[in-house]
């Protein structure tokens, strides 16, 4: 009877054993004081954390370089270079004019003895009685002298004095003395003609025409 009994027992335990390997736990009826729990790994979703640093643990030098890096996107942003105004554009048909320089004038020197090269035209007497230096030509075309005798009248540049002598040689009409005591529109050294010699009338003037390459000659400067 005995050894029935332990039979039995053997065969209830056996049966327990075997019941206990081959049943799976319930993940949801876990025991909380048990430090052994069964998680399904597929289960798990792996999520990535970013860490976020608190603004006051960033360092000085940090804030320093995002603001260098800042500034640099800034600098390579294109600049956008505006055209011309209307009002600055100039048309197709527009020209643009320039300035021609002047020539400089050249001032022969007017001292005792120096001689230069010039032109000399003519007028008449008939175109009023006195000159510049209000000498009466209405009854002659010569001016008496104390030095030189008897002379013929030129007008000149107002660098010239009235009561200059002059020498004119190589001219149409030969060589012969001349004072100076007239001046003329036309005449001077940055003008059309560099003298113009006086004659009775318009009509000889205009016969004579001028003289383009007279020598000059200064024999005594003024009075």
């Amino acid at each position: 009877m005995r050894k029935t009994i332990y039979i039995i027992n053997a065969i209830i335990f056996m049966g327990c054993c075997l019941l206990v390997s081959t049943t799976k736990p319930d993940v949801k009826n876990i025991d909380v004081n048990n430090k052994i729990t069964y998680v399904n790994s597929d289960a798990i979703v792996k999520e990535e954390v970013i860490e976020v640093v608190p603004l006051e643990d960033v360092s000085l030098e940090e804030k320093n370089e995002v603001k260098e890096e800042e500034k640099s996107v800034v600098e390579e942003v294109p600049k956008v270079v505006e055209g011309p105004k209307e009002d600055e554009v100039i048309g197709k048909d527009e020209k643009i004019e320039y300035e021609t320089p002047k020539e400089e004038v050249y001032i022969p020197s007017i001292t005792v003895g120096s001689t230069f090269t010039g032109t000399m035209s003519g007028y008449g007497s008939d175109i009023g009685d006195l000159t510049a230096s209000e000498y009466n030509i209405s009854e002659t075309i010569y001016y008496e002298d104390s030095t030189y005798g008897s002379l013929r009248i030129l007008a000149s540049d107002k660098c010239i004095p009235f009561g200059t002598v002059i020498e004119v040689s190589n001219s149409k009409i030969g060589s012969f003395k001349a004072i100076v005591l007239d001046r003329g529109g036309n005449i001077g050294f940055d003008r059309l003609y560099d003298f113009d010699l006086l004659f009775e009338t318009s009509r000889e003037a205009i016969n004579y025409g001028s003289s383009l390459n007279a020598t000059f000659k200064i024999l005594r400067v003024g009075y």
